[in-house]
Order: structure tokens, then C-alpha cells, then sequence
């Protein structure tokens, strides 16, 4: 679609309304170039339609062929369709990718019970060099924006970021530059969600991200301990970040 105008969606909104087209999921997405095309997915149910979906393509190409094209994803399986032409997921410009919680499972959980605390070492360093990149970003970020606090960049960026990507609800309860400190609150930690039960604090890759993140933004190496922790019965995990001595 080479423009997205209001009048267009209400047209086709009404396309689908007048066939009796259900629309189960639809979603428009832009690249950053305000030239650039606009992306639309749409999942829709024709099961009570009095058409099909080759007769919606050909009126919605008949009606707006100029902008907009059309691909039809058919169903390898019946009862069964995902997004098979979209291969890359982006998050601006960054590629991303979707792990689900069976997989993340296996890299968080199953690999301490097979290493043991090395793996929790080597978790926390994984998420601290992590978060060392995650930090350079939304510096750049910022600066993009306007914003050069250190301070903003985390309240504002960081902790939004960490948010839209699913890794918990998180609220910075206090952050100062002199001294160096952090008390960072997460609710619903994907990793520590995993260790229900536990006897004591069990994020060790998400602390190693707030630290890296930190590290980055402050210019001093700090070092993140989880204080309280959802595995342990907590309400949710605080991680109280410091200089590393």
C-alpha cells in the first residue's frame, strides 16, 4: 500500500462488512522512510461470507489497484495459518525475532540443572554484554530525540523498550548519576517466572541486562543484585544496582 489515507481503511473496512468478513487480526506497519510503503496483515474469517478470498482481492484491486496490492496466504494445513510472507520481524530498524517460553525454558531453566552455577554466571554475563548493546542504542536513541540525561535515556528508553518486548513491566524507582545507583522494580519477569518455588532470587540473565544497560548509560561498571524475586513468593523482583567493587 503506497499511502495510508483514513478514507481508504474506512472503505475497506466497509468492503469486508458488506461480505460479511470477519476480521480476526489486522495490523498496518511503515519502514522509517515516510515514503516507504505501508504494510498491512490481515487474518479474516469468510466462513458466513457470500464471497471468496480471490473475489475480495480482485474488488479491493479493482477499487484501489493504483496503491494498493494484494497476496493471499493460503493455508498449508487446514485449520492452520501463520504469516508465511513477512520473514523478517523488525522493531525500527533492528531485527527481532519471537522466543517463545517452551524455548526460552531449555536456555534459562534446563541449563542450570545440567551446569549448575556456572550457568548462572554465564547467564549473567550473556545479559550484561547484552545490555552493554542495548545501552549504546538508546543512547543513540536519545540523542535522536533530543535527550542526553543519561538518567531520562533509562526512565524514558530503556525501561520502555524492555517493556514492548515482553520482558516484564518495569519501573525505575530510583536513579542517580552522583553516586552511581539504580533501585529497578520488574513486574512479571519472563525468566523469573521460570523458577516458581525457588528458596532464593533466580534472575540472573535480566539483572545482567539492567547492569549492562547502567554501565553503558553511566560510564561506571555496575553490578545487579535481585533483592526481591516473583520465584520466591515476592510481588515482584527489585534489583538494587550498584558499583561494581
Amino acid at each position: 500500500m503506497k499511502e495510508l489515507k483514513p478514507e481508504i481503511l474506512a472503505e475497506m473496512a466497509a468492503l469486508t462488512a458488506n461480505h460479511n468478513i470477519a476480521i480476526l487480526h489486522l495490523v498496518f506497519s511503515r519502514i522509517q522512510q515516510r515514503d516507504a510503503p505501508v504494510v498491512a496483515l490481515a487474518f479474516l474469517d469468510f466462513t458466513d461470507s457470500n464471497i471468496s478470498p480471490e473475489e475480495l482481492v480482485n474488488q479491493v484491486e479493482r477499487r484501489f489497484g493504483p496503491i494498493v496490492e494484494v497476496e493471499i496466504i493460503k493455508p498449508k494445513v487446514e485449520g492452520f495459518i501463520v504469516n508465511t510472507v513477512s520473514h523478517n520481524l523488525m522493531l525500527g530498524e533492528n531485527r527481532a525475532i519471537i522466543f517463545r517460553d517452551i524455548g526460552y525454558r531449555g536456555l534459562v531453566l534446563d541449563v542450570r540443572k545440567k551446569i549448575g552455577s556456572g550457568a548462572e554466571a554465564i547467564q549473567y554475563y550473556l545479559g550484561f554484554e547484552a545490555g552493554l548493546e542495548f545501552g549504546k542504542k538508546h543512547r543513540e536513541m536519545g540523542e535522536a530525540l533530543g535527550i542526553r540525561d543519561p538518567v531520562q535515556v533509562y526512565r524514558d528508553i530503556s525501561s520502555s523498550m524492555f517493556n514492548c518486548v515482553g520482558y516484564g513491566a518495569m519501573e525505575t524507582v530510583k536513579l542517580t548519576m552522583q553516586p552511581p545507583y539504580a533501585l529497578i522494580r520488574v513486574f512479571n519477569c519472563f525468566e523469573c517466572e521460570l523458577g516458581k518455588g525457588s528458596a532464593k532470587p533466580f534472575s540472573h540473565l535480566v539483572r545482567g541486562m539492567i547492569a549492562g544497560v547502567l554501565t553503558e548509560l553511566l560510564g561506571v561498571e555496575m553490578f545487579a543484585k535481585e533483592t526481591k524475586c516473583i520465584a520466591k513468593g515476592d510481588p515482584y523482583c527489585e534489583f538494587e544496582v550498584t558499583p561494581r567493587k
